[in-house]
């Protein structure tokens, strides 16, 4: 809890329970969680907590570049702790979301086309994942 605390303050975050919370949630995991089941999973331990509270605590963790927001499933966003440059495949059966890293073609890894800078890069893909393509 140590070093969440002091990335927090490091980034000038004032330290809530709340935030400690749901960014010890996403940093522990290498998923992506919509705000809804961050929620559920941090209700039992902060019982007062709304679901605007987990919103606006992501919002500030976003700003900060601390998370990032994905919105691969159009209807819903989901949020990571991995902000570097890398793309997402969405699994059209089971409906789970993994990180892909593709290296980007040596234009986009100039940063830069036709004049105008590059400053986030992201890709989703759609198909079916190499579980679900056992099944039969």
């Amino acid at each position: 809890m140590d070093e969440i605390v002091s990335t927090l303050k490091g980034k000038g975050i004032k330290i809530t329970p709340q935030r400690l919370e749901i960014y010890r949630i996403l940093a522990g995991h290498n998923k992506h969680l919509t705000a809804e089941s961050i929620y559920e999973r941090i209700k039992a331990k902060i019982p007062g907590i709304s679901l605007a509270t987990v919103y606006t605590v992501l919002e500030v963790l976003k700003s900060k570049k601390l998370i990032s927001e994905i919105r691969i499933k159009f209807d819903k966003s989901c949020f990571e702790s991995r902000t570097d440059m890398h793309h997402h495949f969405l699994c059209t059966k089971c409906g789970r979301i993994f990180d892909i890293d593709i290296p980007p073609c040596p234009t986009l890894a100039e940063k830069e086309v036709n004049g105008h800078l590059i400053e986030k890069i992201g890709g989703y893909f759609y198909g079916v994942c190499s579980d679900c393509r056992k099944k039969p």
